[in-house]
């Protein structure tokens, strides 16, 4: 599944990949032409790649997503396709699909951008069955029609978390952030039967008063209908909407507990934020209990007037000095380590960089006019830190170059890994700030501090990783990486895979997957990360031509 466990850890065991083979040995075996745009994590399970695809082009119209079963030594591909209108699909034009899907049990599972929960047999890619999280579906035991606000021309709520399949049961968000009438939740289903056994609504109902498991907002359902246990009705208004779960829900098995990431409340501000919004929720995963709650602090924002801060990766769960402990990067560029039991923050530190002395850098985090007309604006300190001048609909306070990423971890050296930089089709600073700011960092998760050998610039840079950072113009980590032995692998928005010496940052491996597509066709070109099993490493990209969908798989020789 995605991070290859439910921990989201990152770490590969199995491999023979290493510093001492990398350079000479890791070859392309094949590159495969998927007709449509790779926009997750592929899955890797007992010699084949699981994965899907956003705007098939072997869909109707390109409207809807392919999925694929590709065997790593033969190339043989099976697919499953489903169609998806448009107005039914994500907020930012896509259809199909952009999870990493999990393999459990002979079954694959996985969401795609109509709120539907797919299951699929390993096998044969025949549907198992197929539940609606956005509509009503009374044969599943899902009782909310969750469309408010759509017929205004808000965006519907949609799946882009990863699902997290354990002890039988599958665990999802659906939601929508920046649709001010729309509600979110987390989901448990039975994995056999796509049957709902509980919801959580990551609305806040009441202050002070923390929600309780399936109690619903009455304007989500139908009044004519009975409504089945176990749930019931709270029938107030909440104290916010948003606050969707847009990563993979982490689990960790001596708590028996789910940690939610969440998004921005609506309406929306600089932290701190109202209800569950922008930070770390821990729910009992057998009932969907309210275990706790911990939410990125103000000062961890690069800017004051920081906004829109989603938290758009998963938490990673380690062992720290013998403590249970709980990592999460966030949209502000802060990263924070929670106590697992108690969600007490342990460590806290902003990623982006600051000049020697400091003090902030002006094109780091720029605030401003996000428009065609004014290109990559500079903007002093004072400007930013400014906030959104009223009535202004252009102007932007969201930091485009923080973190969506999840961490990996390095047992070995008690390092932590994880992309710097969001998506990079904004005319205010896209990408990142590449001549001050790492596409990706490396952390001591003892401290929080750089773990890799730093030069004498102001501000300081790793040493021995740069090239490749720093050397291309607004090249950033939006991706996740993986560990495999003493190496850390991660792709760019470039659209480049490098491999790197966890020890100090040294960069031994790279390949260039292909181009950007310069232009707004759901952004400029992804790989959101590669998956590593065996002697294999497999990445899928959002690429110029071939119908904008790319898979490389490469093999120790």
């Amino acid at each position: 599944m995605f991070h290859g466990d439910p921990a989201h850890t990152g770490n590969v065991t199995g491999s023979n990949i290493s510093t001492k083979n990398v350079a000479q040995s890791l070859k392309l075996l094949r590159s495969v032409q998927l007709r449509g745009s790779v926009m997750s994590t592929p899955a890797v399970v007992d010699g084949y790649v699981y994965v899907g695809t956003a705007n098939s082009h072997d869909a109707v119209g390109a409207n809807g997503g392919s999925f694929f079963k590709i065997a790593l030594e033969t190339g043989e591909i099976s697919e499953f396709t489903w169609n998806i209108s448009r107005p039914e699909g994500d907020t930012h034009g896509f259809t199909g699909m952009g999870c990493t899907p999990a393999v459990v049990n002979g079954k694959i599972y996985f969401v795609a951008f109509n709120a539907k929960l797919y299951c699929l047999d390993q096998e044969t890619l025949a549907p198992v069955w197929i539940t609606d999280l956005r509509y009503a579906d009374p044969l599943h035991n899902q009782p909310v029609t969750n469309i408010m606000g759509t017929d205004q021309g808000n965006a519907q709520v949609e799946g882009w978390s990863s699902p997290l399949v354990v002890n039988g049961k599958v665990y999802v968000g659906i939601g929508e952030g920046e649709n001010p009438y729309a509600y979110s939740f987390v989901y448990c289903l039975a994995a056999q039967t796509g049957n709902v056994l509980w919801m959580f609504c990551t609305c806040k109902f009441q202050k002070g008063q923390d929600n309780q498991p399936n109690v619903l907002p009455s304007e989500l359902l139908n009044n004519n209908a009975p409504l089945p246990p176990p749930f019931s009705i709270y029938d107030g208004a909440p104290l916010v909407k948003g606050c969707s779960v847009w990563a993979a829900i982490a689990y960790d098995k001596d708590l028996d507990r789910l940690y939610c990431s969440t998004g921005n409340p609506q309406p929306d501000g600089a932290l701190k934020t109202a209800g569950y919004s922008n930070g770390i929720l821990a729910l009992d995963a057998a009932s969907g209990q309210f275990k706790g709650f911990q939410q990125f602090p103000a000062e961890s924002s690069y800017r004051a007037s920081d906004s829109d801060i989603d938290v758009g990766g998963s938490a990673t769960i380690f062992t720290r000095n013998d403590q249970k402990v709980v990592g999460i990067g966030c949209k502000n560029g802060g990263y924070m380590i929670l106590d697992a039991q108690t969600l007490e923050r342990l460590l806290c530190r902003q990623m982006l960089p600051y000049y020697n002395n400091g003090g902030q850098i002006p094109t780091v985090d720029p605030h401003g006019d996000d428009m065609a007309a004014n290109p990559n604006p500079r903007r002093t300190n004072e400007e930013s830190n400014a906030p959104a001048p009223p009535n202004d609909p252009n102007y932007t306070t969201e930091n485009y170059s923080g973190t969506y990423s999840t961490a990996a971890i390095h047992p070995g050296t008690e390092r932590l890994f994880i992309g710097i930089g969001g998506n990079n089709y904004h005319f205010l600073a896209p990408g990142i700030d590449s001549d001050t700011t790492p596409f990706m960092r490396a952390m001591d998760w003892n401290t929080l501090n750089d773990a890799w050998p730093l030069d004498n610039s102001d501000p300081q840079r790793y040493l021995k990783a740069s090239p490749p950072m720093h050397a291309t113009a607004g090249e950033s980590g939006i991706s996740v990486p993986a560990v495999v032995n003493d190496l850390v692998f991660f792709a760019t928005t470039k659209i480049s895979l490098y491999a790197f010496d966890v020890n100090d940052g040294t960069c031994l491996w790279q390949d260039d997957l292909g181009s950007p597509t310069q232009g707004f066709s759901g952004g400029y070109g992804y790989c959101m990360g590669p998956a590593i099993w065996q002697d294999y490493v497999v990445a899928g990209a959002l690429v110029f031509g071939r119908d904008g969908g790319l898979l490389n798989i490469y093999k120790l020789t």
